[in-house]
Formats: C-alpha cells, structure tokens, sequence
C-alpha cells in the first residue's frame, strides 16, 4: 500500500470518529461528559468509510477547584453543624459504542453521521447525621446501570484549502453540524421515580449546534517517498440549548492537537494534546411534575444535583497508533493521561480514559 493510500485511510478513521469523539458522553459529569479526541485529518479518498469506536472513562478521583478531596470529607464539612443526609459519587465508569458512517462526496466535501450506544454505572457513598452533634454513619450504593441509545449527530466538512489533491501536505476544513435529542433525558430512578442525575442520563434532550476546525500539516520524507511527520491541530464549540425540564448544559471548546510519526508505511504512533474548556450548566427552575422538584436539582442532598458543580477546564497527553491493516481496513486507539483538571465547585473526574477503533474504507 503506497504512503497516499494509507494517509488516507488513516484520515478516513478519523474523520469517521470525528464528531462523536467530540460528542457528549452523557450530559454533565466530572468532564462535562465530553469523550472528545483530536480531529487531526481527513482522508482524501472519494467514498464511504464506515466505523466502529468503544471508548471507556474510569472516574475515582474528587476534585475541588484543582486539589484532590475525599468523598468523606465532602460530606462531613457539607453536614457539619447540621442534621441531615448527603451523597458523593466513589466511583463511575461512563461506556460508549458508536457507529460512524463518513461519506466523503466528492475532494472537497464530507459528511459524518454517528449513532452512538452509552452505558453508565456509579456507586455512591451516603453519608447520615440524625442530629447536628451526632456522627456520620456512611453507606454505599450502586445505582442502576443507565444504557441505551445516545444523541446522534450529523456532521458536515469542507475542505477550505489544500496544497494539492494528491499527498497532501497541507490541509485546512471547516465544518458545522447538529446533535438530535435521541437519547434519554428524562430517566428515572425505579424505586423513587426521582429522575436519574442529568450527567447519568444517555441524552440531553436538547438540539445542539456545533462548529469545527481541522488543519493538518506534513513535514519530512519517509523512505517511500511520504511525509514522515504530521502535525494536526483542531478546534471544535458545541453550542448547547435548554431542554423541556429548564436544564442547559454547558456550551463547550475542545483543543486538540495531534503529532504522527510514520514508523512504516502502514502503522503510526501519535501523541496529543487535549483540552477542554466547559462552561457552567445552568436551570430555569422548572419543576418537574412527578416529584414536584426543580428537575435535575437537589443541592442539599447530593452532589451531582447541583449546577454549582458543573464546568470546567482540563488537559491531557494521549499516546497512541494507527495501523492501517490492508485492504482498507485500519486499527486506532489512545491512552488519554489527565495532567491539568480545574473543576467548578466539586466535581469527579476522569483517571482513566481508553480509546478503540476499527475502520473500514470503501
């Protein structure tokens, strides 16, 4: 396979997981529920490219502000001076499958549409003062595994220049797009019919805008004639609404930039550089008519019910491949490192984060 083919069927990959990296995972969380990974390149291929992503966050670690802070003593200093009882998430491991299907129209124009399955699980600690001067008595919890279809999304990309149609060193594309409210935003919780925390929830039950730019730069000579290096910066904005409960999350900025380094023809390794910038979630104080509480809200008694904690700005290093297999085939994946988290209020982040994908070009 000559070093065109491949760059292309390793732009096809990402283009194809493009949008639903950046998508949201669940709604608000410790990251603001955003799987989001680099756009760093657009295949030039004419054609179809159909893929499938699994990627899983693992969130233990509270944080306030940027320092670390045990759920138990998030509880205590909450209850202190007071009866009552409180909740902190210990641990949540947030899944997604997505399909992806990117049809690049003709050199210059692309569309990517993603149709993504989310599975959610937590635990949580209790804490419980039956008088203001008595001792905590602590007690875990987990909750029902939230699955189920996710937000699909509908990209467009064009490419707005390049250097040339053929091995292309430089390349910049611009695009827009819209997520549907096709996940669940009004869950419940079976035993109480309270609903199931708004970053828990498969769907934000909104429309949403997004906007995104991809540049991708090629530098020095492999053996077969190819760029050894590439360079790929991205930004990407999701413009969020209010759904029909009053609840708003966050409009957010991802910036990424991805560094390629061609080992052979066919596999890559890759370092990058993720950020994210979420702002604060915010409610209109709709009440919701089951339970007769402001929806998604319930700032005394648990943690994630509460705006306060919500928003934020993170940075990780992701190292990884590519590997363009044969026959149009290529294989992906990265390990997302957190090396920079600042967290409105206090929120859980991520510890862990894995990335898989498996493409195919036609």
């Amino acid at each position: 396979m000559n070093h065109h083919k491949s760059l292309s069927i390793a732009g096809a990959l990402v283009l194809s997981t493009m949008f639903f990296n950046q998508q949201v995972l669940a709604s608000e969380c410790g990251l603001s529920c955003c799987i989001a990974a680099g756009v760093d390149g657009i295949g030039s291929n004419v054609g179809l490219t159909a893929s499938l992503q699994y990627d899983t966050m693992y969130m233990r670690t509270n944080k306030q502000g940027t320092n670390n802070v045990a759920p138990t003593t998030i509880i205590a200093n909450t209850l202190a001076g007071r009866a009552g009882m409180y909740a902190v998430s210990s641990r949540m491991t947030m899944q997604k499958i997505a399909a992806n299907l990117a049809y690049r129209m003709d050199e210059d124009n692309a569309f990517i549409l993603t149709v993504p399955y989310v599975i959610n699980d937590m635990d949580m600690l209790m804490g419980m003062k039956m008088m203001p001067m008595s001792p905590i008595t602590y007690s875990t919890s987990t909750l029902q595994t939230i699955q189920g279809l996710g937000d699909v999304s509908l990209m467009y990309m064009r490419d707005v220049y390049k250097d040339a149609d053929i091995r292309t060193r430089q390349r910049l594309s611009l695009g827009f797009g819209v997520k549907a409210p096709t996940g669940k935003s009004k869950a419940r919780n079976a035993a109480n019919q309270n609903l199931v925390h708004m970053m828990m929830q498969t769907g934000t039950g909104t429309w949403d805008g997004v906007l995104a730019a991809n540049g991708s730069m090629a530098f020095g000579e492999h053996a077969d004639g190819g760029a050894q290096w590439m360079l790929s910066p991205s930004i990407f904005y999701q413009i969020n609404t209010r759904n029909s409960l009053g609840y708003k999350v966050g409009n957010r900025l991802n910036y990424d930039l991805s560094a390629r380094y061609r080992v052979t023809s066919a596999f890559n390794v890759k370092l990058d550089l993720n950020g994210i910038a979420s702002e604060r979630d915010s409610t209109d104080n709709t009440v919701d008519a089951v339970t007769g509480l402001v929806a998604y809200q319930n700032p005394t008694r648990n943690v994630l019910d509460n705006v306060a904690n919500t928003g934020l700005n993170s940075l990780f290093i992701s190292p990884g491949f590519q590997w363009v297999v044969g026959d149009g085939y290529a294989v992906s994946g990265e390990y997302r490192i957190p090396v920079y988290q600042d967290v409105n209020g206090i929120q859980q982040v991520a510890d862990n984060w894995f990335f898989l994908r498996l493409s195919k070009a036609f």
